[in-house]
């Protein structure tokens, strides 16, 4: 079985929602960074292990692809 593609993170910073579930704000994005399944049960991405402060960074750097 193949899974969906994802898509690419390319200009994230003016996406309107993350995952296509809640607002693109960086609060969400950190919690979805995170645990993507407290914003969407169903989907592929699993938890990572990723902390706050790291999650912090690398929703940073996701706004800066514009």
């Amino acid at each position: 079985m193949r899974s969906p593609a994802l898509p690419p993170l390319t200009h994230f910073a003016g996406r309107a929602f993350i995952a296509g579930h809640v607002d693109n704000n960086p609060a969400n994005l950190v919690q979805w960074i995170e645990d993507p399944h407290t914003i969407d049960k169903s989907n592929a991405m699993p938890p990572m292990g990723i902390g706050e402060a790291e999650a912090r960074d690398i929703a940073a750097y996701l706004y800066t692809l514009s």
